[in-house]
């Protein structure tokens, strides 16, 4: 546990084999995540590990999960090291293991779609598809109602790019979520329990400003919100219901100040 009551917990090794975990060494993240299909992404620094689990984190296929909390560390980010995203740097005597990581980055960068349908093709048969091609647990999935293309189609290219044009023909979002799928309606939040962030409770940092038709704020780290999720917040310039679209986790586990959230939003409809 670190300062002021801070835990930080890191975990990596190959996906259902052996891997590490790690409490009590000092840990600093910066995660950023946001509702475009692009992959989130997190850099996590971890100090003075010894050489066999850095070399555990250098393997092809390490899967990297931190969880962080004030009373019981939650997930906040999974994903996978990107191409030479790993590597062993030097700060004064302290040996920094730094990690550039991606959500779901593998299933983003790797799946491919290769069918035919011959005749008028649903959007749920497409879906259906291309999340099999993904190989990606599921989320908040929110296909329209009998949103069908008239016409066969082929479909040979990269998965996310069939899920783009999926998203833009019926004018919803996808994006990956601590390594699961999630598909809703562009103006739509992900239907899970609202996060409170207000004065009263203590857990605003400054005041929230306003930000392109929404809001930012910061906060302490509250390691449940996520993109698409609702937030409720209760100020003196600002209350109501917000659907976040961009979230950012900032800590380090004891030896400095930061350990935030920050977050943009729009008004819920």
């Amino acid at each position: 546990m670190g300062l002021w009551g801070r835990q930080v917990i890191l975990r990596f090794g190959q996906a259902g084999g052996d891997g590490r975990e790690f409490r009590g060494f000092r840990v600093t993240f910066d995660v950023k995540m946001s509702k475009e299909s692009t992959p989130n992404e997190a850099i996590i620094e971890a100090y003075n590990l010894n050489p066999a689990s850095v070399a555990l984190a250098q393997a092809d296929g390490a899967v990297v999960e931190l969880y962080v909390g004030y009373d019981i560390p939650r997930l906040i980010f999974r994903g996978n090291p990107i191409e030479d995203g790993v590597r062993l740097d030097r700060k004064g005597v302290d040996r920094v293991l730094r990690l550039e990581c991606q959500d779901g980055g593998t299933a983003y960068q790797e799946s491919r779609v290769a069918l035919t349908f011959s005749t008028q093709t649903s959007a749920s048969q497409i879906f259906e598809a291309v999340a099999a091609s993904m190989g990606l647990p599921r989320g908040t999935i929110r296909l329209p109602d009998n949103f069908v293309f008239p016409r066969g189609m082929v479909l040979n290219a990269p998965a996310r790019d069939v899920m783009d044009r999926l998203a833009l023909a019926t004018g919803s979002q996808w994006f990956i979520r601590d390594g699961t799928l999630q598909f809703v309606g562009a103006d739509e939040d992900t239907g899970e329990e609202a996060i409170v962030f207000s004065a009263k409770a203590g857990n605003l940092i400054g005041s929230p400003t306003a930000k392109d038709g929404g809001i930012e704020i910061r906060a302490l780290l509250a390691p449940s919100l996520r993109p698409g999720k609702v937030f409720s917040l209760e100020s003196e310039e600002y209350s109501g219901l917000y659907v976040a679209d961009d979230v950012s986790f900032r800590g380090d586990s004891g030896w400095g100040t930061e350990f935030y959230v920050t977050a943009s939003g729009t008004p819920r409809s």
